[in-house]
């Protein structure tokens, strides 16, 4: 295979054009050779912009004409599993955007396909891979750090507002919450399992104030006996990311807003002769705008899979993630209506 992935892209959206392209523009085992969108003018615009040879309004038509090696696929959800079932049965790696599917059943008609077929397969849930958290990663392996007893986090943003592409209900109370958990919360699901390991069990309890408040408190349970709790808001005037890991070393790491990291344990040496150092470590990315990409983990996300076709390497996060996660969606809803706790199925 060549140094360089001849790829071709699904969809020429908001996603794609404002964070996606300019990424991929960035890595240089992608060369972006084909783009494919519904409205041929976004299309066109799309490849005169970044620099595809050709452009087109049906992704069946593009895979067949196009000596591709691999596909992004960024659209509505609908459409994930579509064009990525599509893409592996022609023998074409495949990067897919959260959420892989609308609902659990078309998750695992997803994650099936992709075992059969054998492509490297990666999704983007982004947030594993920002920097930060790669070394909030790293940092809980240490021996230092002990095993994790404890997990906190909230994720809160804009909204409420719905992407009217998905086929959802701007008026329905269920959708919105779905809607919510489809969009952005799969990313922290995706991230608590990063950091913590399988979810046993989730226990919600929703905000029910007046108005579209979307506010819930999400109790964890983990394999590993830890337990966990997030509080996720579609009610702020801007985002705001927040994880912390408590580890019996002592320590704990804690991340925020994509670009910083904190640390304290029993390794960091303390200052001697009058210095007066803490136990606590610093660490910031900087501004979050860097070579053209809004936030980082979008070309670190497209590189790692690059690399992992080129060197029959391993995809974090897959379809098994994805499958999941989308299973762990439906858990959450379920207890929100029952007060129960609910234990998605591991299959």
């Amino acid at each position: 295979m060549a140094e360089r992935l001849k790829l071709g892209a699904v969809g020429c959206g908001g996603l794609p054009s404002g964070v996606l392209f300019p990424a991929l523009a960035l890595v240089n085992e992608l060369d972006l050779v084909a783009v494919c969108d519904l409205n041929i003018d976004r299309a066109n615009a799309a490849a005169q912009k970044w620099g595809a040879q050709n452009a087109y309004a049906d992704y069946l038509e593009m895979y067949d004409k196009e000596d591709l090696d691999c596909v992004m696929v960024a659209a509505p959800p609908f459409v994930h599993h579509e064009a990525g079932i599509a893409a592996m049965e022609r023998g074409l790696h495949l990067f897919t955007e959260k959420p892989p599917a609308l609902n659990a059943a078309d998750a695992k008609r997803f994650r099936d396909a992709a075992r059969e077929s054998g492509m490297k397969v990666l999704m983007g849930t982004v947030q594993r891979h920002c920097p930060a958290n790669r070394m909030a990663k790293e940092i809980m392996s240490r021996e230092s750090f002990g095993a994790p007893i404890v997990y906190e986090a909230h994720y809160i943003c804009p909204g409420p507002g719905m992407r009217m592409d998905w086929g959802m209900k701007r008026d329905s109370d269920a959708d919105m919450f779905r809607f919510f958990l489809l969009d952005h919360i799969i990313h922290h699901l995706d991230l608590t399992r990063f950091f913590m390991g399988e979810i046993e069990a989730v226990s919600v309890m929703r905000s029910r104030t007046a108005g579209e408040q979307y506010a819930a408190a999400i109790n964890y349970r983990f394999a590993s006996g830890a337990a966990g709790s997030q509080t996720i808001a579609m009610r702020s005037p801007d985002y705001h990311n927040r994880v912390l890991i408590v580890g019996d070393g002592p320590a704990w790491v804690e991340t925020e807003n994509w670009t910083k990291l904190r640390y304290s344990g029993g390794d960091i040496p303390l200052g001697r002769g009058g210095y007066a150092d803490s136990r606590i470590v610093h660490w910031d990315g900087g501004i979050t705008y860097s070579d053209g990409v809004v936030r980082p983990g979008y070309r670190e996300e497209l590189t790692a899979w690059a690399r992992a076709v080129l060197t029959d390497g391993e995809c974090g996060a897959n379809l098994e993630d994805g499958y999941r996660e989308m299973q762990l969606i439906d858990a959450i809803v379920e207890s929100s209506e029952t007060g129960r706790e609910v234990a998605p199925p591991l299959d």
